[in-house]
């Protein structure tokens, strides 16, 4: 092995987001996922529990009890979006999702990565911006710094690792663009 290489152990977050995130971890695996997913009003007790951490999560919104939001003062969602079961938000910078966007079951937003290159394997940031109107289907998962438009659809298990452009369908491994979204009269 490459006597160089000494990877980190740790992210560059102050002690104070630490411990922040730290009670956060611990409401989020409790008292947020032990609300049931049925009864109209946990929805509001669940973004309640984020907006006490800082999130700007409109009380319109749906989040699953089994998601799991890292990091919620970095998050803002609009009116009437959803978070599917078992969703992963890793906001170490901020995640903006648009209005009336749907992310499904078992989809990913990443916002931290690696330096490959970097002796340290230096810990790499870059927000994420989803548009109104979104569907991300099962199983996506959308990589640091990339900006989804308005309208778009992602096909379900489909990587997105460059940014895609408005009223899209996109799938695949990595994604690519399947079809211009027209909405029937």
């Amino acid at each position: 092995m490459n006597a160089v290489f000494n990877p980190i152990q740790t992210n560059g977050l102050s002690r104070n987001e630490k411990i922040k995130n730290l009670l956060w971890v611990t409401v989020n695996c409790t008292i947020f996922r032990w609300s049931p997913s049925r009864l109209g009003i946990f929805r509001r007790y669940r973004v309640w529990l984020t907006r006490l951490f800082g999130s700007k999560i409109d009380y319109t919104c749906s989040l699953h009890p089994s998601c799991k939001i890292e990091y919620p003062w970095n998050v803002t969602m609009g009116c009437l979006s959803s978070l599917g079961e078992k969703s992963w938000i890793y906001a170490m910078v901020p995640i903006t999702i648009g209005e009336k966007s749907c992310i499904g079951k078992d989809v990913y937003l990443l916002t931290g990565s690696h330096d490959i290159n970097s002796p340290h394997f230096a810990l790499i940031t870059r927000r994420i911006t989803i548009g109104s109107a979104v569907w991300l289907a099962t199983g996506c998962r959308v990589l640091p710094g990339i900006c989804i438009g308005d309208g778009v659809v992602a096909s379900a298990a489909s990587l997105i690792c460059k940014d895609v452009e408005p009223w899209t369908v996109v799938g695949g491994n990595p994604a690519k663009l399947l079809k211009k979204r027209e909405l029937k009269k």
